[in-house]
């Protein structure tokens, strides 16, 4: 895709705010809002939000199975499976108060292990950071990456099952609006349930979120866009919120999405991304890190833990880019496109 565009600067911007709500957390005190949505709540709306555009936008570069889910199979995994065992391996056989033996051979650990199968993520490692002010997770962060990859499934079902020849995507998101607001309506705990381990509360918020980002793909002709409307929406959003915070939601997938493609598509900050994208290695490794400062140097300030931890997640970010993830990808070009012919385009394209 044309990289003349912010949108790698915006991404870090989301994965900055899900720092900055954690260190809060992380220490014991109530996260920032914007209405009913925590920093790092909008940070992952935003994240579901381009991840509905730029996915989509692959998918209708080459409409087929294979080699589709193959690049996002490179694309989440290998940099997860390197967490997953660095957190075990690393974190948790220092910060442990188990012996070595019994930590390694502990049903939770080996539980942790789950988490490179994406779903029915475990949070606990036994022993580890037990008397930190937020004790019940070693890695907050994990458990959106489920939904994302549902996502990306569910852009291959309405692909292959060509929904959109027959049904226009604004039909589809307006279905997400409904189920949202019918959440809201009726009283979330009535839809507190799970579906193969995701909560089907969050995964309609999430599922409207990345639906949004698929509708500005295809009506993207359709919008006007400018830096000053950006801004504007952006404000609506913040406002809109504080006034009415059950519309944040709604807000969110109506200004909040109009202001990140307004100033997303702009090259302002084309250049940010020059050296690669750091915001899914910032997003995986910023929880453990926190934890662990929150264990060593116990800071008492949400804002001297936030200047702590994302200089440091940032390193990561760049490390996982540069010796994990980038090189992973290139494994995209040895996918055989010639065993997965295209008919026409447009008719395989949505």
């Amino acid at each position: 895709m044309n990289r003349k565009n912010s949108y790698d600067f915006i991404r870090f911007l989301a994965a900055s705010m899900v720092v900055l709500s954690h260190s809060f957390s992380l220490i014991g005190l109530h996260e920032l809002t914007i209405g009913s949505g925590s920093f790092g709540k909008i940070g992952v709306w935003i994240f579901f939000i381009l991840s509905g555009y730029l996915i989509a936008a692959s998918w209708d570069q080459y409409p087929r199975f294979i080699p589709f889910i193959t690049k996002r199979v490179l694309r989440i995994f290998p940099a997860l499976i390197v967490v997953v065992l660095v957190t075990i391996l690393g974190i948790g056989l220092v910060f442990t108060t188990l012996g070595i033996w019994d930590y390694l051979t502990h049903a939770s650990t080996l539980s942790y292990l789950n988490n490179i199968l994406l779903y029915n993520t475990h949070f606990i490692l036994p022993g580890v950071f037990e008397n930190n002010p937020y004790p019940a997770s070693v890695n907050g962060s994990l458990w959106t990456l489920a939904y994302e990859f549902t996502m990306y499934l569910s852009v291959v079902a309405l692909g292959t099952l060509s929904i959109f020849k027959k049904l226009d995507i604004l039909y589809v998101w307006l279905a997400f609006v409904a189920m949202q607001l019918l959440i809201i309506i009726v009283g979330p705990q009535w839809f507190d349930f799970t579906i193969f381990y995701l909560n089907f509360g969050t995964l309609v918020t999430l599922g409207l979120m990345f639906m949004t980002g698929v509708l500005y793909l295809k009506k993207s002709t359709k919008v006007p866009l400018s830096i000053p409307y950006g801004f504007l929406a952006l404000a609506i959003f913040v406002l809109g919120s504080w006034l009415f915070p059950p519309a944040t939601i709604f807000l969110a997938c109506t200004t909040l999405a109009y202001a990140v493609f307004s100033l997303g598509s702009q090259p302002l900050m084309s250049k940010f991304g020059k050296y690669g994208d750091f915001s899914y290695g910032i997003y995986i490794y910023s929880f453990p890190v926190q934890q662990i400062i929150a264990a060593t140097i116990q800071p008492h300030s949400p804002w001297v833990m936030f200047a702590l931890s994302l200089p440091i997640s940032v390193i990561l970010g760049y490390l996982s880019w540069t010796f994990i993830e980038s090189r992973a990808l290139k494994y995209r070009t040895k996918i055989n496109l010639k065993k997965y012919p295209l008919a026409k385009q447009a008719d395989e394209s949505w």
